[in-house]
C-alpha cells in the first residue's frame, strides 16, 4: 500500500502547478518562539530567521531561486552571498536507513512523518521545519490512513511553496544519480533523480549578528535621537 502512495506522491511532485501560499497560523507549531527574526543587511527589514531548535539561520524568502535541478540548486546555495554572508547551503539530513530507503509512515528517514530530531541529533532540517516548527501534518497519519495535511502554515516565511524542496544530500548510492528531497505539499521525504527541478531554501549554520529591534525598543531609540537633536544644533 505504501508503494501506491509513493507513486501517487511522485506524480504530484512532477506536476508543474504551484499551490497558493498558506498563511501564518498562530499557535500552530513552535515558529512564534523558536524562530527569531534577523536583519542581515541592516535595512530594518526581516530577511532571515534564526532557528533556536536547530541552531541554523533560514533565509526568509523560500523561493529566491525558482525551480532548478539538484546540481544547479546546490551550486546556487554554495555560491550565495547575502549581506556579506557566504556560507549558505541547502538544508541537510541524515540518511539513517538501509540502501533502498526504509519506506514508512513514521519514524524512518524516508516516507511520511519522518524523523526530525532526537536530542542533539537532527535527522532532517526540512522535515523539522515542516512538522515541528510550523506544525504541519503529513497526508497520511502514522498508521497509513489519509488525513487532512499539507502546508497549512508557513509562519512568516515568504513565498514558501506547497511543493518539493531539494535537500543537500546525494543518495547513498551515487551511481543512481539521485538526491534527497522533502515535499512541503504532503510531508513526504524521498530520493529522486537530480535532473528533476524543485525549489530550494538557503540556510547557514549558527546565528547572525543583526537582530531586528522590537517595536518598543525602536520607539525608545527614536525618542532618544529626537531629544538630542536640539542639543546638537545648539553646539553647532
Amino acid at each position: 500500500m505504501f508503494e501506491f502512495h509513493r507513486i501517487a506522491a511522485g506524480a504530484t511532485l512532477l506536476a508543474a502547478a504551484l499551490a497558493v501560499q498558506a498563511a501564518p497560523v498562530p499557535g500552530q507549531g513552535t515558529w512564534e518562539s523558536s524562530l527569531q527574526a534577523r536583519d542581515l543587511d541592516g535595512n530594518g527589514q526581516v530577511d532571515a530567521y534564526y532557528d533556536t531548535a536547530l541552531n541554523i539561520t533560514w533565509l526568509r524568502d523560500a523561493n529566491v531561486n525558482g525551480q532548478r535541478d539538484w546540481n544547479a540548486a546546490s551550486g546556487w546555495a554554495d555560491d550565495l552571498v547575502f549581506a556579506g554572508y557566504s556560507d549558505w547551503r541547502l538544508p541537510t539530513m541524515l540518511d539513517t536507513g538501509a540502501e533502498g530507503c526504509d519506506q514508512s509512515f513514521s519514524g524512518s528517514d524516508c516516507g511520511y512523518n519522518v524523523q526530525t530530531r532526537s536530542g542533539a541529533t537532527v535527522f532532517s532540517e526540512m522535515a523539522h521545519l515542516f512538522y515541528e516548527t510550523l506544525g504541519n501534518a503529513a497526508a497520511f497519519d502514522t498508521a497509513g490512513n489519509p488525513q487532512a495535511g499539507g502546508l497549512t502554515n508557513t509562519g512568516d516565511f515568504l513565498n514558501m511553496q506547497a511543493a518539493a524542496y531539494w535537500i543537500g544530500l546525494t543518495y547513498r548510492n551515487p551511481e543512481t544519480g539521485e538526491a534527497w528531497y522533502f515535499n512541503a505539499d504532503d510531508g513526504f521525504q524521498f530520493h529522486i533523480g537530480k535532473e528533476n527541478e524543485f525549489f530550494a531554501m538557503a540556510v547557514r549554520a549558527g546565528d547572525v549578528i543583526q537582530a531586528v529591534p522590537e517595536p518598543q525598543s525602536l520607539a525608545l531609540v527614536l525618542l532618544a535621537l529626537a531629544a538630542t537633536a536640539p542639543l546638537t544644533r545648539r553646539r553647532a
